[in-house]
């Protein structure tokens, strides 16, 4: 398990090196675009979504029973990232009406099918997880 953490370790610090050098030698953009970017992300995981995520750790702690706690836990924390993710899809950025193979699906309906299976499969946990706790 230590071998497989400082490798993943060792992996995102070469994506950082490798974004943080093509920043660097970008000469069409220049710096202060990423940077701003960088301080946008970082106040509005903190200030936003930090908040929220607490939040909603303390009300399944405190309102759900042990068996469902877990998998609501995940349920919520993988919609949350589901939905951040395609937030610019559902508004549509970068859709062009001269240009229909730009953005050409459903996205609200897929975002839907994956919450629906998100949830399905996090039921299914809290169903084993109760019977299993039931079951000596």
């Amino acid at each position: 398990m230590k071998v497989l953490r400082g490798l993943l370790i060792l992996g995102g610090i070469a994506l950082v090196v490798v974004g943080a050098v093509g920043v660097l030698r970008s000469p069409s953009v220049g710096l202060w675009p990423y940077v701003r970017f960088l301080a946008v992300s970082a106040v509005y995981a903190d200030l936003l979504v930090m908040p929220l995520v607490l939040l909603a750790g303390v009300l399944a702690a405190r309102l759900l029973p042990p068996w469902l706690r877990v998998p609501v836990q995940g349920a919520l924390y993988v919609s949350a990232a589901v939905a951040f993710v395609s937030l610019p899809l559902l508004l549509g950025q970068g859709r062009d009406p001269a240009l229909p193979s730009a953005l050409p699906r459903d996205y609200p309906r897929g975002l839907l099918i994956v919450l629906a299976i998100t949830w399905t499969i996090a039921l299914l946990s809290a169903l084993y997880r109760r019977h299993r706790r039931r079951t000596p």
